[in-house]
């Protein structure tokens, strides 16, 4: 037993002995290899560090151009962007300028070094009714029509001697110097001294009439009359039952024609008020079966066009029931007036014509446009011309 036990301890020992050298020699070689291991993971490392290096610097390096590539097109549009600013800021500069320099409101092309400009305004009136303008002549736009007596405060001249630069609105405008003066016009004796002449027309015009019959009964002188006297219109014949409504011209085609038959209800320098009132205080009566009423209103307030037609209407529409007929005579055409202008019985006319109902249109205006005539002054005609119209409207009734 004790011999089994020593050699059981003896193989015991030689096993331990064995393994010891076995493990040993074994853990050299692993030592070994695990620092081999490390040397080639380290190695690896390197790498893979040296190419995570080289990429990340190539990155930079693309963001680097990027960054300049954004940093120039911004640059680019920066500088774009302050061009096209400055141009806008050119072009606002050139039209304030443009616009300081028109804020007074006249023509681009008129020169402003040609004005002289008052130390004080000066407070003047329009001698007649007269366009203002855009310029110092005729040439330039009208911007308004004054009537005769407007005041106006002038605050210079173009030149020394050429038209007004008078404050208008917010800026200036001009009118011709020869159509203002430092004190208003007296309407009535102006009305009353251009109907004395009318009239005083008309009467020279009828004492010429019978000097020229009186001639024509002198055989002796008869071709030297015919020679050198103008041919008097005679007037025609006119049917009872006219009536005429009117102003001062009416008064001198009742004068001119003797009265031609007729009945007359007119005054000088009348209106639409006299007209409504006491015109038809004095016509009314007369009005009846058969009666013609001719109406020859307008020259002296044309911007009452559509009342007239509007009364014209209504008392019509009245007189028709009793068995009148009634006529409305255009404004025949005016010259170098001081109340109405050619623009204003244009107007009158071309407003109240197609406003008429029951109401017969009689257009005088367009014969003598298309004729001729004569004014003795800027409202009322000569004797052939009154004749001329009362015959034209004679003729038109019926």
């Amino acid at each position: 037993m004790k011999k089994l036990w020593k050699i059981m301890a003896l193989t015991l020992c030689l096993a331990m002995l064995y393994g010891c050298g076995t493990t040993a020699a074994n853990t050299q070689e692993a030592d070994a290899a695990l620092e081999n291991e490390a040397v080639v993971k380290a190695q690896e490392e390197a790498r893979l560090l040296e190419e995570a290096k080289a990429k990340e610097e190539a990155k930079l390096e693309e963001e680097k151009k990027a960054q300049e590539a954004k940093e120039a097109e911004e640059a680019k549009k920066a500088e774009e962007e302050k061009a096209a600013k400055e141009a806008e800021e050119a072009k606002a500069a050139e039209e304030a300028a443009k616009e300081a320099m028109l804020a007074d409101g006249l023509a681009e092309d008129v020169d402003r070094e040609q004005i002289v400009r008052f130390d004080e305004p000066k407070t003047m009136y329009l001698q007649k009714a007269a366009n203002v303008r855009k310029g110092p002549s005729t040439e330039f736009d009208k911007v308004d029509y004054f009537q005769i007596n407007t005041e106006v405060s002038v605050v210079g001249r173009y030149g020394e001697k050429g038209w007004y630069l008078i404050e208008y609105k917010d800026g200036n405008a001009f009118i011709s110097n020869g159509l203002l003066g430092e004190n208003e016009v007296d309407l009535d004796a102006l009305k009353a001294a251009q109907e004395a002449a009318a009239m005083a027309a008309i009467q020279q015009a009828q004492a010429n009439d019978q000097a020229a019959a009186q001639a024509q009964k002198d055989a002796s002188a008869a071709a030297a009359a015919a020679a050198t006297s103008p041919a008097t219109v005679q007037p025609v014949m006119a049917p009872a039952g006219i009536l005429f409504i009117g102003d001062s011209r009416c008064v001198q085609m009742q004068e001119a024609t003797g009265g031609g038959g007729c009945s007359w209800v007119c005054e000088g320098g009348k209106g639409y008020d006299w007209f409504t009132s006491k015109a038809m205080e004095r016509a009314e009566p007369s009005i009846g079966k058969g009666t013609k009423v001719v109406i020859c209103l307008g020259v002296n307030d044309p911007g009452n066009a559509n009342r007239y037609a509007a009364f014209a209407n209504q008392k019509a529409a009245e007189w028709a029931a009793r068995g009148a007929v009634t006529y409305f005579v255009s404004v025949n055409p005016v010259s170098d007036n001081p109340w109405t202008s050619q623009e204003q019985v244009a107007l009158f006319n071309s407003c109240v014509a197609p406003q008429l109902s029951g109401i017969r249109w009689i257009d005088t205006n367009s014969v003598l446009t298309a004729n001729g005539y004569t004014m003795v002054d800027g409202m009322h005609f000569d004797y052939n011309t009154n004749v001329t119209v009362f015959n034209l409207i004679v003729g038109s009734l019926r």
